[in-house]
């Protein structure tokens, strides 16, 4: 179908005409612990890096629905306690998360790039974490794939996980871009839990606990991501016209 030309601007600005400028202090918070970040594309080791995914596949409710709480409780018990301890090793890394009605099904991953001994120790932590086996004994989680994705593909160059339909500058450059968006989300989860205490110490309290923390995420980006997300990527890009496909 024809793409149609406008620009996020003229969409939303009769929201963001609407809205009213509030100031408040919150109390001092200690920022969450380092995560591996993009100073730098030199390999960490002598080893060639590449990138590497790690797929949980997990089971929708009853009524044949995902259940978004169980990526966000993976992301944060699981994903970002490995991403930590081996961010020395990791230049990118970000979180995919897909549910659809085929052979995968619901799927939330970790893609990060690194040489094969951090991806190995890394696979065998998120294996080995408590929280993976009381999921998968309990049914909530169906398999943790370490690898996952076609073995055969080249994963080398830092564009390889991008879209191949995008243009190859972009393709190589979008990586830091999902990775800082991977993780805000993940500073989000942390920053919404803090003020959700843990009511036991057991995985069916974790899932209870990450039930409500997804839900004070959904109503965050239901009530400000237009603007908070939205509206600043158009500025980031000068309001410039955007291709809208259907």
């Amino acid at each position: 179908m024809r793409p149609t030309v406008c620009t996020l601007g003229q969409i939303t600005r009769c929201i963001l005409l609407s809205l009213l400028l509030a100031g408040c202090s919150l109390p001092a918070r200690q920022p969450p612990a380092a995560l591996p970040n993009a100073n730098t594309l030199e390999p960490a080791s002598n080893q060639e890096q590449r990138w590497w995914r790690a797929c949980f596949r997990l089971p929708f409710d009853d009524e044949q629905q995902p259940r978004w709480s169980l990526d966000a409780l993976l992301a944060e018990q699981v994903a970002a306690p490995a991403l930590r301890r081996h961010a020395a090793q990791i230049p990118l890394w970000r979180f995919h998360r897909r549910a659809t009605e085929d052979a995968v099904g619901h799927q939330f991953s970790l893609l990060f790039y690194s040489d094969a001994s951090t991806a190995k120790s890394l696979f065998a932590e998120l294996q080995g974490h408590p929280l993976t086996a009381e999921l998968l004994a309990s049914q909530q989680l169906n398999q943790l794939l370490t690898p996952c994705g076609p073995p055969d593909q080249d994963q080398s160059a830092i564009e390889a996980s991008s879209d191949p339909s995008w243009d190859p500058r972009l393709q190589k450059t979008w990586p830091y871009f999902s990775m800082g968006v991977s993780a805000h989300w993940l500073a989000l989860i942390e920053e919404v839990g803090r003020d959700i205490p843990l009511e036991d110490n057991d995985s069916a309290a974790q899932i209870k606990r990450f039930q409500r923390i997804q839900q004070e995420i959904d109503e965050i980006w239901r009530e400000d991501g237009q603007h908070a997300y939205l509206h600043h990527l158009n500025a980031l890009f000068g309001y410039q016209p955007l291709l809208m496909r259907y």
